[in-house]
């Protein structure tokens, strides 16, 4: 018996009913998107793939907490492998791609991609735990400029598309909401991420990477996934409300919105259109941020959306 059939059996015995086994009371009712019912320890797949490595969950014991919003700060994966052969583990190299495939039974998707930035090794009483750091993003902190000057008379929008033009990955989308005019020279110096997102809103929208791809657009728009959150599909819980002020020059954006926690769902990420159904809250909405983690117990998405 592996480490997760113990945990299980354990709670059992407490007769504790976890949050995930309360959710998925709903799941005899048909789901927007097609899903495979869970089975076997819940149907949960996790494949981990770094380099020539493969390691699944039925074969070792993995946990993950993969985190993802709407800003340029690189976010970190941290994933957690139990048992691995000393060979393998010597297999995970710093700067490697490393991605977290998972789902259910068939139903299963991409949630991380990145690349490895630390590996540790300990012992946990009988268990030996190797933990894997990874960012999701290539080193866009070392992207600088020196003195880049714009003239008196330069509007926030060529500003903030000038230093897009500087990253090294290509501009899937731009579009901002508003504008303004500076009076006098602007001087950009240094790491230009901060520039872009402190430009980006002041043209009243968000600047993020996603797939390795730059985005410039309003927190509202975003790709819609036709994915229904609600009792059915894994809603855990009631929507809790939120409010957020954002201030840029002399702009004030307030920014409301629900967070909202589910069974894992990997279509999810930043900038999902999703339909919430609940008994105090419905509509569409958009993801701001949020994350995908799994303890051995819980497999779940947490997200804020406006």
């Amino acid at each position: 018996m592996n480490r997760y059939s113990q945990h299980i059996e354990t709670k059992k015995k407490d007769s504790r009913i976890s949050n995930m086994v309360v959710a998925m009371q709903g799941w005899n009712e048909k789901l927007d998107v097609s899903m495979e019912t869970p089975k076997d320890n819940f149907g949960i797949k996790i494949k981990v793939v770094c380099g020539d490595l493969t390691v699944t969950n039925d074969k070792l014991d993995v946990e993950f907490d993969v985190p993802f919003d709407d800003d340029l700060e690189k976010n970190e994966a941290e994933i957690v492998i139990y048992n691995m052969a000393k060979n393998n583990v010597a297999r995970i190299k710093k700067n490697q791609v490393i991605s977290i495939n998972c789902g259910y039974g068939n139903d299963t998707g991409v949630i991380f991609t990145g690349r490895v930035s630390k590996v540790l090794t300990k012992w946990e009483g009988q268990d030996k735990k190797t933990t894997i750091y990874a960012l999701d993003s290539e080193s866009l902190d070392e992207v600088n400029v020196k003195s880049l000057a714009f003239a008196a008379g330069s509007k926030a929008s060529y500003i903030l598309k000038s230093l897009a033009g500087k990253l090294s990955i290509p501009l899937a989308v731009c579009k901002t909401r508003r504008d303004h005019t500076y009076k006098d020279k602007v001087t950009v110096d240094g790491n230009i991420l901060p520039e872009i997102k402190k430009y980006a809103e002041v043209c009243g929208v968000s600047a993020y990477i996603n797939k390795g791809k730059l985005y410039i657009r309003h927190i509202s728009d975003g790709d819609n996934i036709n994915f229904t959150v609600q009792e059915s599909s894994g809603l855990i819980g009631s929507p809790e409300e939120f409010e957020e002020e954002i201030t840029a020059e002399d702009y004030k954006d307030t920014v409301t919105g629900y967070n909202v926690k589910m069974l894992l769902q990997h279509r999810i990420t930043t900038a999902s259109i999703i339909t919430l159904k609940s008994r105090d809250v419905s509509g569409k909405f958009r993801v701001i941020e949020g994350s995908h983690s799994y303890n051995g117990t819980d497999f779940i998405t947490s997200i804020k959306v406006i």
